[in-house]
């Protein structure tokens, strides 16, 4: 079979609805390993891991982040989910917003002799969690999966991931219901390990209010600037509606606004996402509130928006004088 039937063929009998699928689900669909082995070879399919399969045009189409969660995944189908998932692969399960996390899956186990431990890309933590700290979610065609509760999801990726991205977790998780004195009372009962100073720290700076990974990110650039600091997360009234803004320099009048990509995707259609923000800028415009739009890229260069953010109140005094 040369390359443009094999792709003819992977596209016609790939199974419905997975974007994903294992080696058995592709034989069941008239692809066996002849043809697998094939699209491999010649750059049509990608292994994500042994038994599981993706075509390479779907895998090219995918994020960084949302390959992460593919090659999670895929270990979730080979091994029928029978892992016990934490760190940043629980955070990824339970639905977190995860920023610079990496594709290693992580699980926990009793023995680091465990069938994964040796396996590329999956790091196994040898650790004994009570049941209590431990929980089954849904999640999608899985149904059932194992993870580490959202509480000591959090504390663990505060031990072990850099600030930001740990904040970004804990901020999400504060989101979802995660309660901060059970996280406080697990860090007690961890004292003389490592890395628990730093999970406090990462406590210490959460927001539930937080609602995207951007948002999260720019309170931490923000607070690290040497400028006057705004309020977060604050309610505001124009036309006879409440709007809440990323972050406001009350006195002043003056906005601070994350405006990144994923913030409207998360949420709602863009197209009504985008018409609402407008809508609400303007009637808070005319109660004479100014604008400060942060994005993505922004976040990379602190010093350019430190300026900008200065001029921005420079400006937003002068006008009030």
């Amino acid at each position: 079979m040369d390359i443009q039937a094999l792709a003819s063929r992977l596209d016609r009998d790939w199974p419905a609805g997975l974007t994903s699928a294992t080696t058995a689900q592709l034989s069941s669909a008239g692809l066996g390993p002849r043809r697998l082995a094939m699209g491999v070879k010649c750059g049509l399919l990608v292994r994500l891991r042994h038994g599981v399969y993706i075509r390479r045009t779907d895998w090219e189409n995918q994020y960084p982040s949302q390959k992460d969660m593919l090659r999670l995944l895929a270990h979730c189908q080979a091994t029928k989910a029978k892992a016990l998932y934490s760190h940043l692969s629980a955070a990824r399960l339970w639905g977190l917003h995860v920023w610079n996390g990496g594709p290693v899956v992580h699980v926990s186990a009793k023995s680091a002799l465990a069938g994964d431990s040796a396996v590329p890309g999956v790091r196994v933590h040898r650790r004994t969690l009570a049941p209590e700290l431990r929980r089954r979610i849904t999640h999608g065609k899985f149904g059932q999966v194992r993870v580490t509760s959202l509480e000591q999801t959090i504390v663990d990726c505060a031990r072990t991931e850099d600030f930001v991205t740990a904040v970004i977790i804990g901020d999400s998780g504060l989101h979802r219901g995660a309660r901060l004195d059970v996280m406080l009372q697990l860090l007690d009962g961890m004292a003389g390990h490592r890395g628990v100073r730093a999970a406090r720290r990462v406590l210490g700076a959460l927001d539930k209010g937080s609602e995207s990974a951007g948002e999260t990110r720019m309170r931490l650039v923000v607070s690290d600037m040497d400028i006057p600091q705004p309020d977060y997360q604050v309610w505001l009234r124009a036309a006879g509606n409440n709007y809440r803004v990323d972050g406001a320099w009350q006195d002043i009048k003056l906005a601070l606004e994350f405006d990144g990509k994923t913030k409207y995707f998360n949420y709602q259609r863009t197209d009504e996402a985008i018409y609402e923000e407008r809508q609400r800028e303007r009637e808070l415009m005319e109660e004479g509130w100014m604008f400060i739009r942060v994005e993505w890229n922004d976040l990379d260069n602190p010093e350019l928006l430190k300026r900008r953010i200065l001029a921005a109140i420079a400006a937003a005094s002068l006008r009030l004088k």
